[in-house]
């Protein structure tokens, strides 16, 4: 049995050029009989935080706001330098954490795939499909649970694809493998209330900052934090993507 974990970056909306030119779209996959062991490590190291960074143990960890405040009002009390070490041990630290994961990534380029209206569908289809191709090889069940997202749409998705999902055939025309082994719908839970949520979130900004590396951040070396990952990258998500990347 498995939960997979998911979390996005970007708005699925068409590009505007006000707006993200992405969506990402995570998904830790994580044993069930790994789940309890991971959230010690969790705990543990969010108390190694709570000492030596100045993090309040039970205060959210938000990747975004850890590079720029927003909303989190703690975090102005942390050097910016400070809060940036905490996000890079976070996921450098992911591997240990939950050393028998594996993680598919979904990035979408709005503009390189025509600017069309249904990203975040788009998003969750490849996602889905990925993961109950794993959970397949496997012989193995497993249950998506998501940060707080369109509840209705992402319901009405996952219940269609159990009984309609044509993917184009490897050799001629299309066939229909319908997600058969992800139990029940989707789960949702705001981040501030699940650790393992803000682990995705930390892994789905890393992949925006290698995706879409900003100059004035390249002395923190984040574009280089999603490598670290490599370990447990699902890479036959995407075998014509180095690091398993589904792209389209």
């Amino acid at each position: 049995m498995y939960l997979m974990y998911v979390d996005e970056s970007g708005d699925p909306g068409v590009f505007s050029g006000q707006n993200s030119q992405h969506f990402i779209l995570i998904g830790l996959i994580v044993p069930i009989n790994e789940w309890n062991t991971s959230l010690q490590r969790l705990v543990k190291l969010r108390k190694h935080f709570s000492k030596t960074m100045g993090l309040p143990e039970r205060e959210e960890i938000h990747s975004s706001e850890l590079v720029r405040i927003n909303k989190i009002d703690a975090y102005r009390k942390i050097p910016k330098s400070t809060r940036i070490s905490i996000l890079k041990t976070f996921v450098n630290e992911i591997p240990n954490i939950f050393p028998e994961s594996k993680i598919i990534s979904v990035c979408l380029d709005k503009q390189g795939l025509g600017n069309q209206q249904s990203f975040q569908e788009l998003a969750w289809k490849r996602l889905i499909q990925r993961y109950d191709t794993f959970l397949k090889k496997g012989n193995a069940k497993g249950i998506i649970v998501s940060d707080d997202s369109d509840e209705p749409i992402l319901r009405g998705l996952l219940r269609k694809m159990r009984v309609y999902n044509y993917v184009p055939s490897k050799f001629t025309g299309y066939y229909n493998p319908v997600i058969s082994n992800i139990v029940e719908d989707i789960f949702f839970r705001q981040s501030k209330h699940s650790f393992v949520v803000q682990v995705v979130d930390a892994i789905a900004h890393s992949l925006y900052r290698k995706e879409y590396p900003k100059g004035s951040l390249k002395k923190f070396g984040l574009q280089y934090l999603f490598d670290t990952l490599t370990p447990l990258l699902l890479k036959e998500a995407s075998p014509k993507d180095p690091q398993g990347i589904v792209r389209g």
